[in-house]
């Protein structure tokens, strides 16, 4: 009877399983390469890109609430990941995405976990570990709007970083930037990959490169094509790197640079439509450059923000004490100055 009762428990499980992973088998690109339907410029489904623009609009609600909330970690705040994981799906559920059916589970990897593409594994991607100040931390998300999803990864460093941190920093940078030109119906993918992992290798980082440069998304967050250079992907599991890049993809770029033994990880992850004039860089709403990446003491006022209990430090730097005088200062020192000007004055006569 109990071994009947368990089989019963794993029949249920499954059926509750069934609308979700059918949905991820019948998705628009594999349809296209199955040649179940012919590829139209503005694509199969007519919510699609409209759809996939709201949910990155709500993955920026998401990006800036994980910012805000690594600042206050950074501020001394006992913040784990799991906490800070929580705090930003609340935010994305109230703007919109789907509660019940998630792009995918929320991953902020912070220190050594950023150091695992996927971060924490046995607490899928966010775990007890505390964030504190000069971690480097991965947030990877994604919303959901009438069942398509955006994904999304922005990198954080609490503080101020070290040299080798931000060096790896402005390598995914600008190997991310150097395949934009490239992202056009008809590019194969695995070219896109090449370019960005041969730039990454001459900067020194070649074999901390260790995923795709990206995949398709839509209805599942990873679909074809997939964009590596390999003929597969340890990551995404995907073997469709010969594809062509077609008017319907929505796409992800995303290198990384992944360091265990400095404890530390970069990624940086984009979405693009692909349609026939180029691409439109959906995502470009979310800040990625340097000044985003690096959370100071003052990118937050406690007061404003409504959590007044973390103080900011009142120090003033060696520059700005050395401007400060007092009440009657200013007004003292330009005295001395005309008294002395007109001492000099005198003696030249």
């Amino acid at each position: 009877m109990a071994k009947q009762m368990h089989l019963v428990a794993i029949l249920l499980f499954a059926i509750l399983l069934i609308p979700q992973a059918s949905a991820c088998l019948d998705t628009e690109p594999q349809r296209i390469w199955e040649n179940q339907a012919p590829p139209a410029a503005e694509g199969l489904s007519s919510d699609k890109d409209g759809s996939i623009r709201t949910t990155v609009e709500i993955s920026k609600i998401g990006q800036e609430t994980a910012r805000f909330m690594l600042w206050r970690a950074m501020m001394g705040e006992n913040l784990t990941e799991s906490q800070i994981r929580e705090e930003v799906d609340r935010a994305m559920v109230e703007n919109g995405t789907n509660p019940d059916w998630p792009s995918f589970d929320t991953i902020i990897a912070s220190g050594s976990n950023a150091a695992i593409p996927h971060g924490d594994g046995d607490n899928k991607g966010a775990g007890p570990r505390q964030v504190r100040m000069g971690d480097a931390v991965v947030v990877d998300l994604g919303a959901r709007v009438d069942d398509w999803v955006s994904d999304i990864t922005r990198t954080y460093s609490l503080g101020q970083p070290n040299e080798t941190v931000l060096d790896a920093y402005m390598t995914v940078y600008e190997a991310q930037n150097l395949t934009f030109p490239l992202i056009e119906a008809g590019t194969q993918a695995w070219t896109l990959d090449n370019l960005a992992r041969e730039y990454i290798k001459s900067k020194g980082y070649g074999e901390y490169f260790i995923h795709s440069l990206g995949h398709g998304f839509g209805v599942c967050v990873h679909e074809r094509p997939l964009l590596s250079s390999g003929v597969d992907d340890p990551l995404f599991g995907l073997t469709y790197n010969q594809d062509f890049l077609t008017n319907i993809d929505a796409i992800t770029i995303e290198p990384g640079i992944y360091i265990a033994e400095m404890e530390f990880g970069i990624r940086i992850e984009d979405d693009f439509l692909v349609n026939n004039g180029g691409h439109e860089f959906v995502s470009e709403i979310i800040p990625r450059d340097v000044e985003w990446f690096i959370i100071l003491e003052g990118d937050y006022d406690p007061i404003e923000m409504g959590v007044p209990w973390i103080e900011v430090s009142s120090e003033k730097s060696e520059e700005e004490e050395s401007y400060s005088m007092p009440w009657f200062g200013a007004p003292l020192e330009m005295l001395l100055t005309i008294g002395l000007a007109a001492v000099l004055l005198r003696r030249q006569d």
